[in-house]
């Protein structure tokens, strides 16, 4: 079976699952399903991912408490807290999970018929989702839902169809960035409310590209570059940029210290930091900047969560790590990963499985080769729609060959039905990829 993909480029009591305490290196952690994000709170690590599963741990992933878990049901895609106690969980089918009591009961919510890409919740009333087709806001928890719609700019969401990000801060203030393309350095602009969703209106910063988008604290922020100096002989020059704000249209610069953004830029930010390298999370989200230091490892993601002393990524495989508070940061010795968005908003499904979250970098960089490059790719999809095993042909080198399959494993599709069965799968098909030479 051929598909065409299209890359922008019940409460349960605790179980204990263990193994031996995390070291400084990466090292897998037993989760006890398929891991497909994680996020943190406190010393917490949550991971949630197939057979409708939440899991905590306490230690930095050596040991999980299962918390809920549905088996054969949905795929969770999604889990954040938005405080200590309040937290929330999406994924396929509509399914909506929240917590007020710190993550020990789940309790679940009507949604649409349709599979959350990206949700964002300021409370257990207000939230903010977005599905293939279109994106919705609530003010009831879930009982009712209503459409997102500009009123400055009708057309916006056809110039700008790529959500990049949702981010929900209190009942009056949601706002989403919007991407010409998937990439994280395309153009952008938000679509904000201040009155609860009753009206929205596009926003535009001038100047920036912006690679995350985030609730942290109680403010919207946003993390990227900027270009400085336009006027001057020679023309203008990009560094590093955050801006904050507390209703998505008036920005104010953070003071913090940048500095470590400088080389590869700080991306794939959470609200513990920002990956600045492949080997160091810089935090400027508070009073001052600080630095956590981890192992550089080609297999980082930018599916990944922190506390103060461990941090865990979610690949093909859940993997956790310690990490060392640091006077500044460390230069790794890979690049840190790209972030992707979901597919454009009202793309028809392609014929055949119908793939969720198929990212891949658009730009791909080694030394041995450069152009464009068309190679084969051979999945294994199993019947909840993970990826159990991906196969490149045709690579123009071992390591473009390894990093596509890395990917790959961490694709996501639609379970396959027949008969009114979920099957597992074997797919073929082709991707296209851009290589270029290393700076």
């Amino acid at each position: 079976m051929r598909v065409s993909l299209f890359f922008c480029v019940l409460a349960i009591a605790p179980i204990a699952f263990g193994q031996p305490g995390i070291k400084s290196s990466w090292a897998p952690s037993s989760v006890p399903f398929r891991a497909l994000a994680v996020a943190s709170t406190g010393s917490a690590i949550w991971a949630c991912g197939t057979d409708e599963s939440i899991a905590e741990s306490n230690d930095g992933g050596a040991h999980w408490q299962l918390k809920h878990q549905t088996p054969d049901g949905n795929l969770l895609l999604n889990i954040q807290f938005a405080n200590d106690r309040f937290g929330y969980a999406a994924g396929t089918g509509g399914l909506i999970l929240t917590t007020q009591d710190g993550g020990e009961t789940w309790t679940p919510h009507p949604g649409p018929n349709a599979t959350i890409l990206q949700i964002s919740f300021a409370d257990p009333d207000h939230g903010l989702i977005r599905t293939p087709d279109a994106m919705q806001f609530t003010a009831d928890g879930g009982k009712s839902w209503s459409p997102v719609s500009t009123v400055n700019d009708p057309n916006a969401l056809k110039t700008f169809p790529y959500t990049y990000s949702l981010a929900a801060i209190d009942p009056d203030h949601m706002a989403v960035m919007l991407k010409q393309g998937s990439a994280q350095y395309e153009p952008q602009e938000f679509l904000v409310t201040i009155d609860g969703g009753k009206s929205w209106q596009i926003v535009n910063v001038p100047n920036v590209t912006l690679y995350s988008f985030l609730p942290v604290g109680g403010n919207y922020w946003a993390v990227g570059t900027e270009v400085v100096g336009k006027d001057r002989p020679g023309g203008g020059h990009g560094v590093p940029v955050a801006l904050y704000s507390s209703d998505g249209v008036n920005w104010t610069h953070s003071t913090n210290d940048l500095s470590a953004c400088g080389p590869e830029m700080c991306v794939a930010c959470t609200p513990q930091g920002c990956l600045s390298s492949n080997g160091t999370i810089t935090d400027f989200f508070s009073q001052g900047t600080t630095y956590r230091t981890f192992l550089s490892d080609s297999k980082l993601t930018t599916k990944w969560a922190a506390t103060n002393s461990a941090m865990c990524m979610v690949g093909s495989t859940l993997l956790c790590s310690e990490l060392s508070a640091a006077e500044k940061p460390q230069e790794g010795d890979t690049p840190v990963p790209a972030v992707v968005a979901p597919g454009p908003l009202g793309v028809a499904p392609s014929s055949g499985p119908h793939c969720i979250f198929c990212q891949l970098d658009r730009m791909l960089v080694d030394p041995k080769a450069q152009g464009m490059f068309t190679v084969k790719l051979s999945l294994d999809i199993a019947r909840d729609g993970t990826v159990t095993a991906a196969v490149v042909d045709g690579a123009p080198t071992p390591q473009i060959k390894s990093r596509i399959e890395q990917q790959a494993e961490q694709w996501l599709f639609e379970p396959y039905m027949k008969d009114g069965t979920r099957v597992n799968l074997k797919l073929n098909t082709k991707v296209q990829v851009a290589v270029i030479h290393p700076r």
